[in-house]
């Protein structure tokens, strides 16, 4: 990443923006978990190198907002195995999950507040009813006016959530319609880009946002999705043999202070006949 970051020439252009929005959809049609892990890595990378610019000169419309030009636009970047935090200018304060990035402008200009996130981060907005904030992603806009929610956005998994904690938000789905969604506190969107469809139920926002906190809560979860998590969390692959567990619903919480061996023998004992080996950073886990 620092590489990256200093050969970047610094410059951007209308055309960047677009590619980086473009970039995690391009991403969400690779399969394989291999072929999946390589992409996340690759989106990191670009937009380290994307986000060290001086000046962007483009400006963007929406039906009931404009969006103004976004003035040195810089980055946060969460590899993985780590989580990243920061305050932005207007009071913002923003925390990023393990492999992901945000863009955002050094200092919000015009009538509206954007940043740009792949990966997950949640956002506790500072109040400011005049300048909507907006969290654009691949498929998803969410937009607040002073509130706190999450955003789940990683580029090669197979949905993309959004949850309310507090407040209220607008969901635009740029890729189902144009469709727009208004959330209550509790309420969860998930968008699967495949099926194009879209779903609402109501959630226990406190957990499913509580990684920040060093907690994971998983629901009904298929074990690629925990082993994605996983992979996130602690920096490693995860191999597995079975394709049987695409089809898996575990429930199970992971606490801040349990390390990769005591996750993994938590789902040794979800899992009857299941084995795991670690060599390196890479897991091997047998059915």
């Amino acid at each position: 990443m620092e590489k990256i970051w200093k050969e970047s020439s610094g410059e951007i252009t209308p055309r960047t923006f677009r590619e980086f929005m473009l970039l995690g959809k391009r991403i969400d049609a690779a399969e394989g978990k291999a072929r999946r892990r390589r992409a996340v890595m690759s989106a990191l990378a670009i937009a380290a190198s994307i986000a060290a610019v001086i000046t962007v000169t483009f400006s963007l419309t929406r039906k009931e907002y404009e969006i103004s030009p976004l003035d040195c636009t810089s980055n946060l970047v969460a590899e993985y195995g780590k989580q990243s935090s920061l305050t932005l200018e207007d009071g913002t304060v923003v925390h990023l999950n393990s492999g992901s990035t945000l863009l955002y402008p050094e200092n919000f200009k015009g009538g509206s507040r954007i940043v740009y996130l792949t990966g997950e981060g949640n956002f506790a907005v500072a109040k400011d009813p005049s300048r909507p904030f907006i969290v654009k992603t691949a498929h998803l806009d969410v937009q607040a006016l002073g509130t706190a929610f999450g955003v789940q956005a990683y580029a090669g998994d197979k949905t993309v959530r959004a949850t309310l904690r507090e407040g209220k938000v607008r969901v635009d789905v740029k890729t189902a319609g144009d469709k727009s969604y208004i959330l209550e506190p509790g309420m969860q969107l998930v968008y699967t880009p495949s099926e194009k469809s879209v779903s609402v139920a109501m959630v226990d926002a406190g957990k499913v946002m509580s990684w920040e906190n060093g907690y994971i809560f998983f629901s009904n979860a298929s074990f690629p999705e925990i082993a994605s998590v996983l992979e996130r969390r602690f920096d490693i692959s995860v191999s597995y043999n079975s394709e049987n567990m695409r089809k898996s619903a575990l429930n199970v919480r992971f606490s801040p202070d349990e390390t990769l061996e005591d996750a993994l023998d938590v789902l040794t004992l979800l899992i009857p006949g299941s084995r795991y080996k670690i060599e390196g950073k890479k897991v091997y886990f047998r059915f």
